[in-house]
């Protein structure tokens, strides 16, 4: 049976790849519109000035997608932070810049191993107010002749430290959002109900443009699905300047990414996502159950039970399907972080139009 037609898809039809020497390419349009530079824009235009003024940090994260918090934590957490998971930093041998640099190293799951973060980042009064500003959401619901109205809140979608080390290359720009396979429509000013992700960054060690810092693009939160990275006023490009424990506060929808580490020493930070409480499945399948009751299921299965990633790497245990702990010979012929966590790699070219 042929799907392709009545394919559920958000995107794929809005180009035709071709391909080339058994390579996929597709063409896209070059913008001269995305965003509008303001003269003399610099990050003070994105810096919250008291981290009490909840107006003022929501005004700028609607108009830029983007608001640096001075002194998010005290810096001393940070040395305890560090010491709490320093144990626990890995990385796979395949990552050769997809997802990340060689000379990178994390810490997955990092609520588990650091009650400071728990404590300190993950339920920062701050952080939290303002995810729950962006994310929760409220509905009306017809059940049989009378209304109910539900109510949805925030819950952590990721935690993960990052280490990057000298000699680390750019990452390529990316909405956080995507694992969600959210898609954004282009608009002139920030509407809500349209976000699934909110995320904080915080500095566990001092963030420059030299070591490695993450860069973002201000206002491309407001951009289409599709918009180029590679064609945008560079003016609105900044490599975030922080000091150890500031933090910057982000929608899910901004393009960013971490940046290159010309230093010999690492640049280590934490970003720590929200997302709606809904987005999960209805039954929790897992937690209470032993992990023998799964070891013998197919693969098939497992997937059905929610313990297969998403593509690009939605619902990982450390980068891995959650399976692997049942099974993980099932995996053998996955390659999951040897693939990139992502189903086909298609190049981008632009014509002048």
């Amino acid at each position: 049976m042929n799907t392709t037609s009545t394919m559920n898809t958000k995107s794929l039809n809005f180009y035709e790849p071709y391909e080339i020497d058994g390579q996929k390419y597709i063409t896209m349009a070059k913008k001269d519109d995305l965003g509008a530079y303001e003269p003399g824009l610099t990050q003070e235009a994105f810096t919250a000035r008291d981290k009490s003024d909840y107006a003022d940090i929501t005004q700028k994260l609607e108009k830029y997608g983007v608001c640096v918090i001075p002194n998010f934590i005290d810096p001393s957490k940070c040395d305890e932070i560090l010491e709490e998971i320093d144990p626990h930093f890995y990385r796979y041998s395949s990552w050769q810049g997809s997802p990340f640099p060689k000379e990178t190293t994390v810490v997955t799951r990092s609520v588990l191993h650091s009650p400071i973060i728990l404590k300190d980042v993950v339920s920062n009064g701050l952080f939290c107010d303002m995810a729950s500003h962006f994310l929760d959401e409220q509905n009306y619901f017809m059940t049989g002749n009378v209304i109910r109205k539900c109510s949805s809140g925030i819950q952590l979608n990721s935690g993960i430290v990052y280490k990057v080390g000298a000699g680390a290359a750019n990452q390529g720009y990316h909405r956080e959002d995507h694992i969600h396979h959210t898609i954004h429509q282009a608009c002139e000013r920030f509407q809500y109900g349209k976000e699934t992700l909110f995320g904080v960054g915080v500095a566990f060690t001092d963030m420059n443009k030299l070591n490695g810092a993450t860069r973002v693009i201000v206002g491309s939160h407001l951009w289409g699905p599709h918009d180029s990275c590679g064609n945008f006023d560079k003016r609105l490009e900044f490599h975030v300047e922080a000091a150890k424990g500031d933090a910057v506060l982000f929608l899910g929808s901004l393009y960013h990414a971490a940046s290159a580490n010309q230093t010999l020493k690492d640049r280590i930070a934490g970003y720590f996502f929200m997302s709606q409480g809904y987005l999960k499945q209805e039954e929790n399948l897992h937690f209470g159950t032993d992990l023998e009751f799964f070891k013998d299921m197919s693969l098939n299965n497992l997937q059905l039970l929610g313990l297969r990633t998403g593509e690009p790497y939605c619902g990982h245990i450390d980068y891995k399907s959650p399976g692997h702990l049942a099974n993980p010979e099932l995996f053998e012929n996955e390659n999951e972080t040897e693939n990139g966590y992502y189903g086909e790699t298609i190049k981008v070219t632009y014509n002048d139009k």
